[in-house]
């Protein structure tokens, strides 16, 4: 996942590429992040058993709004 690269001094420069972190939904449903009214949709909407980012909760709340 890093990559490196050798620069004209000999030092060594790495990029690293990190990922959104990933919740379960118990600990979503925990968070202070999200309104009452947000983690009841959580609720419906997500699955017991994969874990989600951020973005994609958010995504998964506005969808859910939108059919309603």
């Amino acid at each position: 996942m890093a990559e490196f690269e050798k620069t004209e001094v000999g030092e060594i420069k790495a990029t690293v590429k990190v990922e959104d972190p990933k919740f379960t939904k118990k600990a979503l449903i925990s968070s202070n992040k999200f309104t009452t009214i947000e983690r009841d949709i959580l609720k419906l909407v997500l699955d017991d058993d994969k874990e989600y980012t951020i973005a994609d909760v958010q995504k998964a709340v506005e969808k859910f709004k939108e059919g309603y």
